[in-house]
């Protein structure tokens, strides 16, 4: 799994409500993976579709790699944020007690787990961008889902296009709609695809 951790920092006890450390880092990671995937399915549909360019592995794993640290820095981004948010709290909230006073701590405490939790996928996403294996396992998954992309649309359209064959005019109408399908401006129609999903 890419994103599997043996993390067990800030485990909750069985039964509470508030999930690992480990947990919620493995579900960022799906979350940030999903998105690098994502960018690199696009660019793979408009270089074969649009700028008719070879696959080419090598290339798209230095996107990938290009993409994961780009998440990595959107993520340190946050952890630096949230640090901010969490010190300006902390020296606003007042001693004592009282529920809002209460609800300032929690979320002084909360604020400080999310900089861990962005610190946490911000260093994984550099471990895998570092990772040949890792990275040319998104860019097979990419090229997949790339390719199946592709098929629905084309799939989509051509069954739009379907006739009777039993029809009157069947035969002398097919050679026209061969040549239709012939002029599919592919790079066209998957950006329209993407754009509905």
């Amino acid at each position: 799994m890419e994103n599997g951790s043996d993390d067990t920092e800030g485990t909750a006890a069985p039964g509470s409500a508030t999930p690992s450390t480990g947990r919620i880092v493995d579900e960022g990671m799906l979350i940030a993976l999903s998105a690098v995937r994502m960018a690199l399915k696009n660019r793979i549909i408009v270089a074969a579709l649009r700028d008719h360019n070879d696959y080419d592995p090598t290339l798209y794993a230095s996107l990938a790699r290009e993409e994961l640290h780009e998440v990595a820095r959107q993520n340190d981004e946050d952890s630096t944020r949230v640090k901010r948010l969490g010190s300006h709290l902390s020296r606003t909230t007042r001693s004592g007690k009282g529920r809002e006073v209460e609800n300032q701590r929690r979320d002084v405490v909360r604020l400080g787990r999310r900089r861990t939790l962005h610190d946490h996928v911000a260093e994984r996403l550099r471990e895998i961008a570092a990772d040949d294996t890792r990275v040319a396992g998104i860019v097979e998954k990419a090229r997949a889902d790339a390719l199946q992309e592709i098929n629905d649309a084309l799939a989509d359209r051509l069954l739009a296009q379907k006739i009777d064959p039993r029809q009157p005019g069947y035969e002398a109408a097919r050679a026209e709609r061969m040549r239709a399908v012939g002029k599919i401006d592919l790079a066209a129609l998957a950006k329209r695809t993407r754009h509905t999903d």
